[in-house]
């Protein structure tokens, strides 16, 4: 059986000593790095739902969305009998606050300068979601 799931995520940004860097997150159980992202909640934009799983999982919140149309991020995996097909809509956007991991999901996280994400980055969307941001940004 074949199941489309969406999912909504940002990814998140800030400028240290004149360097963009992005946060990546590990959650728990998993074994890629990756941007905070997941399910919305009935009534919630996209952006809405975005801006809340940063918050949870982070403690941090958008200052300012650096790109109107979100990135796409699109991919298949195997859940017990059923192929999952996810679309997850990426809000590229400088973030504030202090980092404040939820433990239940996040294991670990990181701010790299973005120019090197794609080193830590295990899949090929996420990285060319980099390689957009370097050209946005004007790095």
């Amino acid at each position: 059986m074949r199941i489309e799931e969406e999912s909504f995520g940002v990814i998140p940004l800030r400028q240290e000593n004149g360097t963009w860097q992005v946060l990546l997150i590990l959650h728990q159980g998993g074994r890629h790095w990756a941007f905070p992202k997941g399910h919305g909640n009935p009534g919630e934009t996209a952006l809405e739902s975005a801006s809340r799983e940063l918050k949870e999982e982070t403690g941090l919140d958008i200052e300012e969305v650096l790109q109107d149309t979100p990135l796409m991020e699109r991919y298949q995996f195997h859940r017990k009998r059923e192929i999952v097909v996810k679309t997850v809509r990426y809000f590229p956007a400088r973030v504030k606050g202090t980092l404040h991991l939820q433990a239940e999901e996040i294991r670990d996280a990181k701010w790299v300068p973005l120019k090197e994400a794609t080193r830590h980055l295990t899949f090929k969307e996420a990285k060319e979601m980099c390689n957009k941001l370097i050209t946005l940004l004007k790095i």
